[in-house]
């Protein structure tokens, strides 16, 4: 009997942080990731709007990159320019003051991955630059 005894409350003991494992979660479960701080910190509509941003980077370097008209290019790398500075100040926008450590996690990760996207568009508009410089005939 009390070995029996001693078997259940060891096997109480043991599995009682297995049950209270999510006891200590005060995270909003109602919220989806179609909703609230999605990532961690972007709701669903910002991150659509970085989404279409980051595309319409991607199309203006796709430009740069076959154009051949110097001035028209120098425009291009100038407007992509000021795209890249838009995109950073959108990334900076938003970022709540409490959260929890898997939201802070999230938005770091998140936030990793577009700085990756902006400094591969950084590198793509270096390159771009040294590529041809724009130059004016003496008349």
């Amino acid at each position: 009997m009390t070995t029996l005894l001693s078997t259940i409350v060891i096997t109480s003991v043991i599995s009682f942080p297995v049950f209270s494992e999510n006891s200590h979660d005060h995270s909003d479960k109602s919220q989806g990731a179609d909703s609230g701080m999605m990532m961690g910190m972007m709701n669903h509509d910002q991150m659509m709007a970085m989404h279409d941003h980051m595309k319409k980077m991607h199309t203006m370097m796709s430009e740069i990159k076959t154009e051949t008209d110097p001035e028209k290019r120098k425009k291009l790398m100038d407007e992509h320019m000021q795209a890249m500075q838009d995109g950073m100040q959108m990334m900076n926008k938003g970022m709540p003051e409490k959260m929890d450590m898997m939201k802070r996690m999230e938005m770091m990760e998140e936030r990793m991955g577009m700085m990756q996207m902006m400094m591969g568009q950084m590198m793509d508009h270096e390159l771009e630059t040294k590529k041809s410089p724009v130059h004016k005939h003496k008349k």
